[in-house]
């Protein structure tokens, strides 16, 4: 490996993208250096977490739904499919359109074009809600990733007004140059779920045994203590009270904070951890979500003690 000589200040590691590809490399320098994004997402997240406010209030129910809490899956890019596609046929119909005249295809074109903008109007709020809860380099890329949204969507406005009012050339060159940013924006949108991990599972690669393992003394378990263990590969969380010892994933499937650092309070269902990086909180008796932002249920294991050793099996895949 090549040695390097640096000089003044260095950039951390999490603020440099991959040297490889180099398009990826430019693509990454170019946003993640636009410093200036950060002055008009900082306020707009603020007011955003205020307003979903905390775990209980009406508002964070709302969040909750937006997330796809009650899908068990991100809610923002079953929506984003919607834009994308009815666009993509608006342009293949102009495409036609342009060298055959066709009343029936320009009419066709025109409703897919709205059926986009209805789409993207979802995209947007899920993707907003989504947002919300990053920071750093993601937050800058999302935020790029959200004021070109609202740039094309203002393309296709303005392309939809110019076909109504008859000048359906222009308003097709316009919606081209939106499609064309669409694809751009969609790019970074692809940087940030599936580069940056932004909406997946963050447990879906863990392990666990189908047997029972130990993973510690039962006298060395605190009564209501939060405890991290591991479980052949697994990193779990243990929490006993009275004679019962509940056990689910440590890592939060949201952004992977460590549960075993979060807080317990008992719930309707018993006992509830809360992460503490972004609030998600989850029913220590069966992994369940309480409320989001995750939106992937917590791995759960049977517990069982042997020769005062307990012991832990994983039942399900997150």
């Amino acid at each position: 490996m090549a040695s390097e000589v640096t000089t003044g200040d260095q950039k951390s590691w999490a603020e440099t993208p991959p040297a490889n590809p180099p398009l990826r490399y430019a693509i990454g320098e170019f946003v993640e250096n636009q410093s200036w994004l950060d002055t008009v997402a900082e306020p707009l997240q603020h007011w955003l977490l205020a307003f979903f406010g905390q775990p209980g209030q009406p508002t964070r129910k709302l969040k909750d739904m937006l997330n796809g809490t009650w899908l068990g899956h991100s809610l923002h890019p079953v929506l984003t499919d919607v834009p994308i596609g009815c666009w993509t046929a608006t342009m293949l119909l102009d495409l036609v359109w342009l060298r055959n005249e066709d009343e029936g295809i320009a009419n066709g074109s025109d409703l897919l074009l709205g059926f986009g903008l209805a789409g993207a109007t979802g995209a947007a709020v899920t993707g907003l809600t989504d947002w919300s809860d990053q920071y750093g380099i993601d937050r800058r890329v999302g935020m790029m990733h959200g004021l070109l949204n609202i740039g094309i969507a203002g393309a296709n406005i303005a392309s939809l007004m110019l076909r109504l009012t008859g000048r359906r050339r222009a308003g097709i060159a316009v919606s081209t140059v939106g499609y064309l940013t669409t694809l751009f924006s969609a790019y970074l949108g692809g940087e940030l779920s599936f580069a940056k991990g932004i909406g997946v599972n963050h447990v879906a690669w863990e392990g666990g045994s189908d047997e029972f393992v130990s993973v510690i003394d039962e006298a060395d378990l605190v009564e209501g203590k939060l405890t991290r263990v591991d479980a052949a590969g697994i990193p779990a969380v243990l929490l006993k009270q009275g004679r019962t010892i509940y056990a689910i994933g440590a890592t939060c499937t949201h952004m992977a904070g460590p549960l075993d650092e979060g807080t317990v309070e008992q719930g309707d269902n018993g006992p509830v951890v809360q992460c503490p990086w972004h609030g998600s909180r989850f029913c220590m008796s069966d992994g369940s979500i309480v409320n989001g932002p995750a939106v992937y249920a917590q791995p759960t294991f049977a517990v069982r003690v042997r020769q005062g050793k307990i012991q832990v099996r994983r039942l399900d895949h997150a």
